[in-house]
């Protein structure tokens, strides 16, 4: 689900332009929204593969990925770094990605982009 909001800088002060922000719908949320409800659409899109969840608690970042948007983040700046690394959390909704880095992902940002992807995620 995307949402419209008006960012707001560390000083308060609102942006000129609102933004759009995604954010996740529960299962429940996405079988009424998404699939209108129907037991048919969501089977065309996810239940014939067996997948009766949308949102999963086992399911561990992309490691690269991971590490292009922790690069991106410590580009904005301490302030936004620190709140990215403290304030994102893996699906588990426990662990957050400062956690995740130094113990099960721990590596991550020593690890370089393949050949093709150094480019767009080179940092």
């Amino acid at each position: 689900m995307c949402c419209q909001v008006v960012p707001e800088g560390l000083d308060g002060v609102p942006f000129p332009n609102p933004a759009v922000v995604c954010a996740r719908y529960s299962d429940e949320e996405y079988f009424q929204v998404r699939c209108k409800g129907s037991k048919e659409i969501y089977n065309q899109h996810y239940g014939r593969y067996n997948i009766d969840k949308i949102w999963r608690d086992d399911i561990l970042p992309c490691r690269l990925y991971l590490r292009h948007c922790v690069l991106a983040a410590k580009n904005l700046g301490e302030p936004a770094y620190s709140n990215f690394l403290d304030h994102t959390y893996l699906g588990d909704r426990r662990t957050t990605i400062r956690e995740y880095l130094a113990t099960t992902g721990a590596g991550i940002m020593e690890e370089e982009p393949p050949e093709t992807l150094r480019s767009r995620y080179g940092g």
